[in-house]
């Protein structure tokens, strides 16, 4: 690799750290702000003692059909004084509304769970046999979307499509994510020394991820999914644009070498400043940080699963042109690009991406004055 490419490489890493360590604290405080805002209906917490926080906190896991409950013991709560007898009824209460949720349901998450494990053993076992190295993928996967399938029971959350086209294009960016991924495994047979088992269940995990946003995400704007998408094809685009210029026979060396550095300015920058952008308008414009978020989350999961898909399909193709290089110009086996895959790509993404859109987000949500949503009779609301 050229000196240059290096040290930039370097200095993008270094600034991919840094961003991460201000990053996640912020968005923390700036996501649990709003949320305990939105749990408590806002109503200050200093108005309210540990026996209080504790029921609001446990009411605002239930589903929608047990909310009125969770409301009628807050307000029983209110009326019984004394700090023994109120952290005894709201631990019981609090109890009680973990355990209400799915009860009605145990007859039939019993059966679905047996038929989830054996699902992913199988699933982990054939695709093992048939493509080796892809064995923990497989399984993961196969289980990651059967306990989304048994919280969906055990909630009565219905499948539903929020944004029928933004579901079918995020759909087959997850499906060009895998294909890839089989694709490169059958080709090359050595990659599969590169796929560690954590990198088999991130992957699993982040397109398992993608699927259930696409298809069971909460309801929000309808333009939201859309300008999700829409910032996640000009992302996808302009990735393997750089990359094809990077390695074109007709360019100069000089050019070559700036277009690869490009490439890694691109995907840095997507992730640290083009995705907290979209998501601070999207809940400035809103006045909403849930509408910033959904962009924010819609933009993410498809350009990780399309500039994954990308890099693969790139790194096979290059490799054909120029054996003996990886995608990024540097000499290795062919198989190194799988694990620079999972790491420059869904690692920089979701890793750098997530906090720094919830950021976005939040910051959108307080520069317009996001008003909060109270009750009446300061009954806490946790839906909009």
């Amino acid at each position: 690799m050229n000196p240059n490419t290096r040290t930039f490489r370097t200095a993008a890493v270094t600034a991919a750290i840094a961003a991460l360590v201000l990053c996640f604290p912020l968005a923390l405080l700036i996501v649990a702000g709003l949320l305990l805002h939105r749990w408590t209906g806002g109503r200050a917490l200093s108005t309210m003692d540990f026996p209080d926080r504790l029921l609001t906190a446990a009411v605002a896991t239930l589903p929608d059909r047990r909310r009125d409950w969770g409301v009628a013991m807050i307000a029983e709560l209110a009326g019984i004084e004394g700090r023994r007898a109120r952290w005894q009824f709201a631990s019981s209460s609090a109890a009680a509304a973990l355990w209400l949720a799915p009860i009605g349901r145990w007859p039939v998450l019993a059966p679905v769970t047996a038929v989830v494990v054996a699902g992913g053993v199988t699933a982990g076992w054939a695709t093992g046999a048939a493509v080796p190295g892809l064995g923990v993928f497989a399984a993961s996967f196969a289980g990651i979307i059967g306990v989304m399938v048994m919280l969906a029971i055990a909630y009565s959350r219905r499948v539903r499509m929020p944004a029928p086209v933004a579901t079918l294009l995020l759909g087959g960016a997850v499906a060009a994510a895998v294909t890839m991924t089989v694709t490169f495994m059958v080709r090359q047979p050595t990659a599969a020394e590169h796929l560690s088992i954590f990198g088999g269940i991130f992957l699993a995990a982040v397109l398992a991820g993608g699927l259930w946003i696409a298809v069971a995400a909460p309801r929000t704007n309808r333009l939201a999914p859309y300008l999700g998408i829409g910032v996640a094809l000009v992302y996808a685009a302009g990735y393997l644009t750089l990359l094809r210029a990077g390695y074109h026979p007709q360019l100069e060396p000089g050019t070559q070498q700036t277009m690869q550095l490009l490439a890694i300015m691109w995907l840095v920058s997507g992730s640290a400043i083009v995705f907290p952008l979209a998501s601070f308008a999207a809940a400035s414009a809103g006045r909403s940080f849930r509408s910033g978020v959904y962009v924010g989350v819609w933009a993410i999961s498809t350009s990780a699963a399309l500039a994954y898909a990308v890099f693969l399909y790139e790194a096979l193709r290059r490799y054909t042109i120029r054996p003996g290089l990886l995608l990024d110009g540097e000499p290795g086996p062919v198989g190194q690009n799988l694990g620079n895959a999972l790491f420059w790509v869904l690692g920089a993404i979701i890793v750098i991406g997530l906090p720094s859109a919830l950021v976005g987000a939040g910051l959108g949500a307080l520069t317009r004055g996001q008003k909060a949503h109270v009750v009446p009779d300061a009954a806490p609301r946790w839906a909009e």
